[in-house]
């Protein structure tokens, strides 16, 4: 392999100093752009400008479909052929739908105030995938190449769970074959703190549905003698879960080993503020004051959670009925190896055996959870990209307590992904006035060139 320099800081540093406006207005461009992923045109927009960013960083771009159709994703390709290693950044363009009406601002006229720039997707995940871009265009301005092999895939369906990416990633395997994966979601930890995350949660979704009489019946000529299918749905909740939330049946518990040795250890050091958290929410955790027992139940334990509950009437005035049915749509968060299918088929089971025959359970939709080990050999660039970047040590997160579609990499393409969020932990992504911080998008353009550079040091693990 020819031996090349690799960039030094200063190359990052100047680019983000002396462009700094026409960064901003990048991003903000890219906000003002409304992609929600039920919008056809919009996301083509989306895409087409992203495609664009990636040319003009030297980056040879495409837009591409899976067979099975749905929103474009754009792919793209640079780095030596001789490099060191090859990384797969991944992102999205899509956004969440922004009809709130709490928004104080249009939620997509990007508005800067101060440090912020407000919009919807500013943070969730243009600003953050678009750090990544600019990273390259700096070291495509001063003629440099990148010192890894660096490959993109960006879709705009992860709002709505990445529906056609799997598929894609099967078609395009060798296209996107990768040594890691690397991207950005989610928010830092408080006071700006950056971390690494190593995982996910994965999730499934359910409908309970419990049927009655043929019909709503009256309370009093009727109640006693005809079962109520609110309560059928009630006491299956009660069955399911105890009082502290944790699930009663050992199948679903099936494949969720708990944390690991390495794991426990960055449990222990991760801070947790209880008295912000009962400010905010006006309630105390379910886990109580321990910082380490709340983290394990966020990030390394399965969740239960009924989202709503429709049945009978509950609107103005009262009426004395029995229902004639009741639905609740739920959603379990994974762990470990637990698998989607499995985890319905045990609540099926569940619902069965213990007698609920009018009760009915279907899945709406899946994605396993996907863990890479905190010791994995590329971690430790990863941090000092981090480290260069922030000036600040990050903290080494088991997983992320959400849901990304993270076991594409690492199940499908069969690579570690390792994630290092670049928004801020105020950030309000899915929410009314969702904002990034001009200070931590630019600093992500340092970060992606030092975790470049400094994996390229490192070379290819075993």
């Amino acid at each position: 392999m020819t031996a090349r320099p690799f960039p030094e800081s200063r190359v990052f540093d100047q680019f983000v100093s002396q462009r700094r406006d026409d960064l901003v207005e990048d991003l903000c461009r890219f906000v003002a752009i409304p992609s929600v992923s039920s919008d056809e045109a919009a996301t083509a927009r989306a895409a087409e400008f992203l495609r664009d960013q990636l040319e003009r960083a030297g980056v040879g771009a495409e837009i591409r479909y899976a067979a099975a159709g749905g929103r474009p994703l754009v792919t793209g390709e640079t780095g030596p052929d001789d490099a060191p290693l090859t990384v797969l950044v991944y992102g999205h363009y899509d956004v969440f739908p922004a009809d709130e009406p709490e928004w104080r601002t249009e939620p997509f006229e990007p508005t800067i105030d101060g440090d912020r720039i407000f919009g919807r997707g500013t943070g969730d995940n243009k600003g953050q995938i678009l750090a990544y871009v600019q990273a390259l265009r700096a070291l495509h301005a001063n003629g440099l190449q990148p010192p890894v092999k660096v490959k993109f895939l960006v879709e705009g369906e992860e709002e709505t769970g990445s529906r056609t990416l799997p598929h894609f990633a099967r078609e395009a395997k060798d296209d996107l074959a990768a040594d890691l994966c690397l991207y950005s979601d989610g928010p830092l930890f408080p006071n700006d703190q950056p971390v690494l995350l190593f995982g996910v949660r994965g999730a499934v979704g359910m409908e309970f549905v419990a049927e009655g009489a043929a019909r709503n019946v009256h309370s009093g000529n009727f109640g006693g003698v005809v079962p109520n299918p609110v309560v059928d749905l009630c006491h299956v909740f009660a069955e399911l879960l105890r009082r502290d939330g944790t699930l009663s049946d050992p199948d679903l518990l099936a494949g969720a080993d708990g944390p690991t040795p390495p794991e426990q250890d960055a449990l222990q050091k991760l801070p947790f503020d209880r008295e912000a958290f009962v400010s905010e929410l006006r309630i105390e955790p379910q886990t109580g004051s321990d910082p380490v027992a709340f983290h394990e139940r966020l990030m390394c334990r399965p969740n239960f959670n009924v989202t709503g509950l429709v049945g009978g009437h509950a609107g103005d005035g009262f009426k004395p009925i029995v229902p004639a049915r009741a639905s609740a749509k739920v959603d379990v968060r994974l762990v470990g190896d637990q698998d989607p299918d499995h985890v319905v088929e045990a609540v099926q089971r569940f619902v069965r055996d213990r007698g609920f025959e009018r009760v009915t359970v279907q899945k709406l939709f899946g994605q396993p959870p996907s863990t890479t080990p905190i010791d994995h050999p590329y971690a430790e660039a990863i941090r000092e990209g981090v480290r260069e970047a922030f000036g600040v040590e990050p903290l080494d997160v088991p997983r992320l307590a959400g849901t990304t579609p993270d076991y594409v990499f690492t199940k499908i393409l069969g690579m570690p992904s390792i994630v290092v969020p670049l928004a801020p932990n105020d950030e309000s992504n899915h929410a009314p006035n969702e904002s990034t911080k001009i200070s931590l998008y630019l600093g992500g353009i340092r970060a992606a060139g030092a975790i470049f550079t400094a994996l390229a040091a490192k070379g290819r693990a075993s």
